[in-house]
């Protein structure tokens, strides 16, 4: 993130990755009985947090009881636990030597499980790094591997609805650097609602949570000082009154720039 953007203690960033990933496997999961998400979607910045705390300011204290679902351990690879789980994970945690201990208990979680991969670390900003980690996904007994950036909302929900359709155990990894690695004047522009045109219909915090949008009656407003240009706002915006100056920029291309001011430093 540029130097001058504030960060929440206790909070996900503005621009964090692991948010737009946590919002793609709640919309793609729905709400039935049996499914579940569960995991780790932290970070070293915020601590270790429960996967919905990433869309809730204030974090896991503020949440709900039915929005807690510990790891499943009841169940078998014969009889599993819960009909769908998306187990979020770190990718250092995937990386780590002792990641066939951790996950050896996937095919038990659910009759399909998702291994939701957070990649967004440092040391996981080349291609070569993601395909590794992808590769080491498939050697620990995932059946596939498929790698997404989490604010493509329209590629992450169609691999997510492909991989909830079959049986067995899919690995999704969730690749865009972290918020804080970015520089530069690509993530120095923040979005901006028309203060006319907002229908003050509360969907776009409600849905991602960001700190950066603030309620300032009768409308929303963007602090300028904390957005990191991420435009996940701009997807959930029925009304399309939010503003990116990469308004014409492709899915890729702004995946492009987001790793490209991670690499400056």
């Amino acid at each position: 993130m540029s130097e001058g953007k504030r960060t929440l203690s206790g909070v996900s960033c503005p621009g964090c990755p692991h948010r737009a990933a946590y919002i793609a496997c709640k919309e793609a999961l729905g709400r039935r009985r049996g499914r579940i998400i569960c995991g780790n979607a932290g970070c070293s910045n915020v601590g270790a947090m429960h996967p919905a705390a990433t869309v809730c300011p204030g974090g896991e204290e503020a949440l709900l009881d039915r929005y807690k679902f510990a790891v499943p351990t009841d169940g078998t690879a014969e009889e599993p636990a819960c009909e769908a789980v998306i187990h979020f994970i770190p990718d250092t945690d995937l990386a780590a030597e002792n990641a066939s201990e951790t996950l050896c208990a996937l095919p038990a979680e659910g009759r399909v499980v998702i291994l939701a991969v957070l990649a967004s670390s440092r040391e996981f900003i080349t291609v070569d790094a993601l395909e590794a980690l992808a590769a080491r996904a498939l050697d620990l007994g995932c059946d596939e591997a498929a790698i997404v950036d989490p604010f493509d909302s329209q590629k992450s929900s169609d691999v997510l609805h492909g991989a909830l359709a079959w049986p067995g155990v899919h690995a999704v990894v969730f690749a865009s650097p972290c918020a804080q690695l970015q520089y530069g004047e690509f993530q120095a522009e923040p979005v901006e609602i028309d203060q006319y045109a907002c229908a003050c219909c509360h969907r776009c915090r409600q849905i991602t949570g960001c700190p950066a949008i603030t309620f300032a009656p009768p409308v929303f407003r963007i602090d300028r000082d904390a957005c990191a240009g991420c435009d996940l706002c701009v997807e959930y915006c029925r009304t399309n009154v939010i503003y990116s100056p990469r308004s014409r920029m492709t899915p890729e291309q702004r995946s492009r720039a987001r790793y490209a001011a991670a690499n400056q430093r």
